[in-house]
């Protein structure tokens, strides 16, 4: 019902509606974007992007889930931003994590093959098929850019199990994507 109320009031351009929206997503959107970029500043101002994109674009748009669409609004501003800063790439978890991610996604331009709906799609099936904490885990650090010390606190183990999972999870992957014909091995 919470997002249901927070659309109403974008509808209604009653700004209440922004600090509902700081309140439910603020946090996780901040630290998100701070992994991405590996810079408050730049975190802080994708978050205030953010929330003037949703502004915008709620009315006419009436996404449901709300939550999803508002951490890939968020996630896409600091990716976008990220590009932007190329100079400082190396520096963000996210640019990490998707240099782990490299070696099982095929291609020479990883930006270009992250974009690829057909990619994304087996993904998408690819996590169904994994159980709820190997899901979370995953995309704790490939989706919202945690890193290992984060998530190993977060589900009570060592950082070497997490990324000896993570590890796996990868290998997984790659496999998989090798099935579905979309990696030659």
């Amino acid at each position: 019902m919470e997002d249901k109320k927070i659309i109403a009031l974008l509808f209604r351009r009653t700004e209440h509606a922004i600090t509902l929206l700081k309140e439910r997503f603020g946090k996780r959107l901040y630290r998100t974007a701070v992994n991405i970029l590996g810079n408050p500043s730049d975190a802080e101002e994708c978050v205030s992007d953010t929330y003037l994109t949703l502004w915008n674009v709620i009315p006419p748009k009436n996404p449901n889930p709300l939550d999803a669409f508002v951490y890939r609004t968020g996630k896409n501003i600091a990716i976008n931003r990220l590009r932007r800063n190329t100079a400082q790439m190396r520096q963000s978890n996210y640019a990490l994590s998707l240099d782990e991610l490299a070696d099982c996604i095929p291609g020479t331009d990883l930006w270009e093959q992250i974009s690829a709906r057909e990619l994304g799609r087996a993904i998408d099936r690819y996590l169904t098929r994994l159980s709820r904490e190997n899901r979370c885990i995953f995309l704790r650090r490939y989706w919202f850019g945690d890193s290992s010390s984060d998530i190993a606190s977060a589900f009570g183990m060592s950082r070497n199990s997490v990324d000896v999972r993570l590890h796996r999870l990868r290998e997984e992957l790659r496999a998989f994507l090798i099935k579905e014909e979309l990696y030659d091995a």
